[in-house]
């Protein structure tokens, strides 16, 4: 997914009047790591940088994410589950799984290898993947980024 942090960067820093080194401070990243993300070279933007640096310019998550993702579609897929039979359809009274790997798959468009990877193994969030899967679980938009990465902050 392309995004547009770079651009996202540079307005702020004009708009507020900033430096480089007013972000890294405010971020915790590196001035290497905020040169390569204002000049355009980060092709993949993690989950955890978009929220340090949306928050450390007091911005919201849906405001952020329009600028930085302008042509994310995050109208989300029809999830309908497996057709049952009949022992499957009496056993669905005894089931409470929500948001399954499958459903989230499904709606978000995410394979759900990747998905695996991020549950199960050291894959990187990408935040545009973040943006998709809090609209699949309900969660109004940065409100999983809070929870997920507010501690670190």
């Amino acid at each position: 997914m392309n995004h547009k942090i770079d651009n996202y960067i540079k307005e702020k820093l004009q708009k507020l009047g900033w430096e480089d080194k007013n972000l890294v401070e405010k971020t915790g990243l590196s001035k290497g790591q905020i040169s390569k993300l204002k000049n355009g070279h980060v092709e993949r933007l993690t989950a955890e940088v978009f929220y340090k640096i949306y928050k450390a310019f007091g911005d919201f998550c849906p405001k952020a994410t329009k600028v930085i993702y302008p042509d994310l579609d995050l109208k989300l897929k029809k999830y309908s589950p497996k057709a049952r039979n009949d022992f499957g359809s009496f056993m669905d009274q005894f089931e409470t799984i929500i948001n399954s790997i499958e459903e989230i798959a499904i709606k978000t468009g995410i394979e759900e290898n990747r998905l695996k990877d991020l549950y199960y193994r050291k894959a990187a969030l990408e935040a545009y993947e973040l943006l998709l899967i809090e609209k699949a679980v309900g969660k109004k938009q940065g409100e999983l980024f809070e929870k997920f990465f507010g501690h670190t902050s």
